[in-house]
């Protein structure tokens, strides 16, 4: 696809750069909110962009269009080696004819193109409907969405470097909220994938409606040190925001806690971390970066030593290394590091051996104020949390409205159970739930 386009810019830049990139994207996404059975929002939107990145006299350019003529391909040829001229960064694009890698992904299913926007609207629909009925507590129910997408992607160079690749995804979540007396509780229930006929309406709904109603009638927590389980979904939250410690642009730049912490003991044993862009059941799995660069698992925390962090090709060069093919950009911006499938590797445990694993423990299965609350340079958090005491493995009662503290670099160093529970979040971040030996917890 789009072969005649890429020739005019090749044709176009060939005597007029020292090495071009030329990067497409195009797709379609689609949405659906549902509010008293009425639609609240609805939305269908079709994207398509191209962008050149130019070498010129060892320094890099970009630019960009969403108009696909002739002229327009040959405007931005001549925007991005302006653009070149004045770039302050010293950091040249490292273009190569990056080889395919023999591995089979699927990343598309033509089945979920073909699904009538009407089941859709019926799913969402079904979503709040079944919510409302699953228990007389449940007073309203601000979510029913459901939506998707599909994308594709090509990328070649002046190397000789030709590949592209198409995706598609649908997700969906559903929030109930519960009333007893004064206390009003949220309940989210979500789901990611490329199968429709796996999406459970029913299932969503009263799951979404158990999280909220196991929530009611909290009690104040004595202010103080406890164990904290973060059950699966809350971990991977946790791992979303600290997850751009590891990239080493912000090493580089001394915006990460991991400065100078190379091949050192960073987390407990019992912790690995990995960014597996090749995962089989991930929604970011890929088989190139934006540069074009093969996609691999690539290995940040081992046994608690850290051992790499996320590259594209100029932080690589910087360090001595492989980019891991963390490339990331869009057709309207620059060269940046963006995560593929985020993951904590699950453990052997059940989720109810670490609940029970000290006399008394928290466990958090919400938490809000993720970028107000986190400071991913030095890694201290303040969040506030919801959840449930346990006493010797029992449930006792859930809590009233509470804030954790602590530091993550800290955390993953307390880390003393992992459980087997492994779950993927809607933004391709992955873990078990985790008990973590003890974190400020404050009413």
């Amino acid at each position: 696809m789009y072969k005649n386009e890429f020739k005019i810019i090749f044709d176009y830049a060939k005597d007029k750069t020292d090495d071009i990139e030329i990067l497409l994207s195009a797709g379609n996404s689609f949405s659906i909110r549902i509010n008293e059975q009425n639609i609240e929002s609805f939305s269908y939107a079709d994207s398509k962009g191209l962008s050149v990145r130019v070498i010129k006299d060892g320094k890099t350019g970009y630019a960009y269009t969403e108009k696909f003529d002739e002229e327009a391909f040959k405007l931005i040829v001549d925007e991005a080696l302006e653009n070149a001229k004045y770039t302050e960064d010293d950091e040249v694009a490292i273009m190569e004819n990056h080889p395919d890698i023999d591995v089979e992904l699927k990343m598309y299913d033509e089945k979920l193109n073909e699904v009538d926007v009407k089941d859709k609207i019926s799913f969402a629909k079904d979503l709040e409907k079944y919510a409302k009925a699953a228990d007389k507590r449940v007073f309203n129910v601000p979510y029913a969405v459901y939506g998707d997408s599909t994308g594709y992607v090509k990328i070649a160079n002046s190397k000789g470097l030709d590949k592209e690749e198409k995706q598609n995804s649908a997700f969906s979540y559903v929030g109930a909220l519960t009333q007893l007396d004064d206390d009003k509780r949220m309940g989210v229930e979500f789901n990611v994938g490329r199968d429709f006929s796996k999406f459970d309406a029913k299932k969503m709904a009263e799951k979404s409606v158990e999280k909220s109603a196991a929530l009611l009638g909290g009690e104040e927590v004595t202010s103080g040190s406890y164990p904290v389980v973060f059950n699966n979904e809350m971990m991977a939250t946790m791992l979303s925001t600290f997850s751009g410690v590891f990239s080493a642009k912000a090493v580089q730049e001394g915006r990460s806690m991991l400065v100078g912490k190379m091949g050192q003991m960073v987390a407990n044993e019992k912790v690995s971390i990995l960014d597996d862009a090749l995962h089989p059941k991930g929604i970011s799995s890929r088989r190139f970066d934006s540069e074009g660069y093969s996609s691999q698992s690539t290995v940040l925390i081992e046994n608690g030593k850290l051992k790499s962090f996320l590259h594209n090709t100029q932080t690589a060069l910087k360090d001595g290394v492989k980019s891991t093919g963390n490339g990331s950009r869009s057709y309207k911006g620059s060269l940046n590091i963006a995560t593929s499938n985020f993951i904590l590797k699950p453990g052997t445990h059940k989720e109810s051996e670490l609940l029970a694993a000290k006399d008394k423990v928290i466990e958090i299965v919400a938490l809000q104020g993720m970028h107000s609350g986190a400071n991913p340079i030095s890694g201290d958090f303040s969040l506030s949390g919801e959840g449930f005491l346990y006493e010797n493995g029992e449930r006792k009662h859930s809590l009233k409205q509470f804030t954790v503290s602590g530091n993550f670099l800290q955390m993953l160093n307390d880390v003393e159970m992992i459980a087997d529970n492994f779950k993927f979040n809607m933004s391709s971040y992955g873990a078990a739930s985790v008990l973590i030996k003890e974190l400020a917890i404050s009413g």
